[in-house]
């Protein structure tokens, strides 16, 4: 072949691999505004050696590292300390820490005012300490990412905030949370620590009615799968739209969809389960724009969602406004809200965003056996097991709830071989016919379209929920 020929080739095969991977989804099971995220993707290998807040070898360390990266660890256990992310073009795959998983004691933040995107997080557990002067209780969430934007949060365990659980406020977009763990937010009389709520997003210059081009858009988020437990509300609260809450289940809160800010814009609501807990009466549904001028630049889909509060109601709503019994037992809109925002005719669809991935929508039936097993960072600890617990008792409170130990039923094990520090185990190196003495070939292009070592952390993630057995998580409970 002539060389003018094989330059040809060398750039026809560039050219498409990097159309292929500019399709391919942050990873197979991703989902919504968030799902086409690249994280780390391309960039460098970190891998996590130790479990100290800060350091060469740290969590704090591979993070903070220039330029796209992929972080791996090499141990599991408990960080005690914060993680800041300064930049995106991130990928943190807690799936690969071996036997215990990860638990940051701490809070998870990027730079309030900064344009942090492009992050992928996996299997993560995220539970700070009690408020202090440092985080005092008003700005006190697990992870505080308010001005991020492409973000995807998959088989996160958060807790323990007294503001926010997951706070995207300041105008954040292009969000995917799903199949995530949000409980026992702190809930503490005493010290006045009683903001327990869940996840919130906001456009802020809609309070002043001057948005400006350049201003944060906030909205373009996707709340899928996730099971929300004694939050008081915000289950979530999304005042923007195009945004979308389905199939996820919230027990032992009061309001579970809200504004709580001035709202506009497409909201779709499908296939939720809205649980009575002990703590507060339930009231599934809250629309409260806080719009100073009507008409309110809102409109809603519901479909599917259930309601479980025995005394009051329990069934499925479709429509709020036509469904009698319904109205009876709840209020669910004020502010200028009125039944001609919810006469659509179906789903709305925000597939004409590239961004954007349908997610496959489930009978609300099918929740609690479908979700239990798989949400959040895996192995379970003692704080998700026993969340999970309280909600299939329909027992528990809102409380600060916090174990003494939580390694309490985790080993952590030994890591498997890999010889080349690539983050990739020689025995599946071989397995896929790379080196495993190249410590260079994590970004050989598979045949799925992924690079070798987002095809291994892949792999991993979806063997750890597709191995599980439902009556082995309960086997220990606190």
């Amino acid at each position: 072949m002539k060389k003018s020929h094989k330059l040809l080739s060398v750039l026809f095969l560039t050219v498409f691999s990097e159309l292929l991977m500019a399709q391919l989804k942050a990873f197979p099971e991703a989902e919504g505004f968030a799902a086409m995220v690249t994280g780390g993707r391309g960039g460098d290998v970190r891998i996590v050696t130790n479990l100290n807040a800060s350091g060469t070898g740290s969590l704090q360390w591979a993070v903070s590292q220039p330029g796209p990266r992929i972080v791996v660890f090499a141990v599991s256990g408990l960080i005690t300390g914060d993680l800041h992310i300064p930049h995106g073009d991130l990928t943190i795959a807690g799936q690969t820490a071996p036997g215990a998983g990860i638990t940051l004691v701490g809070h998870m933040y990027t730079t309030y005012g900064n344009d942090t995107g492009n992050i992928i997080i996996r299997h993560l557990r995220i539970r700070p300490p009690d408020p202090d002067a440092v985080w005092p209780a008003n700005q006190h969430d697990a992870i505080q990412f308010s001005t991020a934007n492409h973000i995807m949060l998959d088989h996160i365990d958060a807790s323990h905030g007294a503001d926010e659980t997951i706070d995207f406020w300041g105008g954040a977009s292009y969000i995917t949370i799903q199949y995530s763990h949000l409980s026992f937010p702190i809930y503490d009389t005493v010290n006045g620590w009683t903001h327990n709520k869940g996840v919130i997003n906001h456009r802020p210059c809609l309070d002043s009615g001057n948005c400006q081009p350049g201003d944060r858009p906030g909205g373009h988020i996707s709340i899928l799968n996730n099971v929300f437990t004694h939050s008081r509300n915000r289950t979530p609260a999304l005042s923007v739209g195009p945004a979308e809450v389905i199939n996820n289940i919230t027990y032992n809160g009061r309001e579970g969809f809200v504004h709580h800010n001035v709202a506009e814009g497409e909201f779709n609501i499908i296939g939720n389960q809205y649980v009575a807990g002990p703590s507060i009466s339930l009231s599934p549904f809250w629309f409260d724009p806080e719009n100073p001028n009507p008409p309110i630049p809102t409109t809603y889909w519901l479909q599917d969602n259930r309601v479980d509060d025995p005394g009051e109601y329990v069934g499925v709503v479709q429509n709020p406004w036509d469904d009698a019994s319904f109205g009876n037992s709840y209020t669910f809109a004020c502010c200028g809200i009125n039944s001609d925002q919810f006469n659509q005719s179906g789903t709305f669809d925000f597939t004409a965003d590239s961004d954007y991935v349908a997610p496959q929508v489930h009978d609300h039936n099918s929740l609690e056996d479908r979700l239990l097993p798989a949400i959040g960072a895996y192995p379970h600890d003692v704080v998700a097991r026993q969340s999970i617990l309280e909600l299939l008792q329909r027992s528990g409170h809102w409380r600060n709830y916090r174990p003494a130990n939580l390694m309490a039923g985790l080993t952590a094990t030994t890591p498997p071989l890999d010889s080349d520090d690539d983050g990739m185990p020689d025995l599946w190196e071989l397995a896929n016919g790379l080196n495993h003495l190249n410590g260079s070939d994590h970004t050989t292009i598979m045949p799925s379209g992924y690079s070798a070592i987002e095809e291994y952390i892949n792999a991993l993630a979806t063997a750890l929920i597709g191995d599980l057995i439902f009556a082995d998580d309960f086997d220990d409970q606190p």
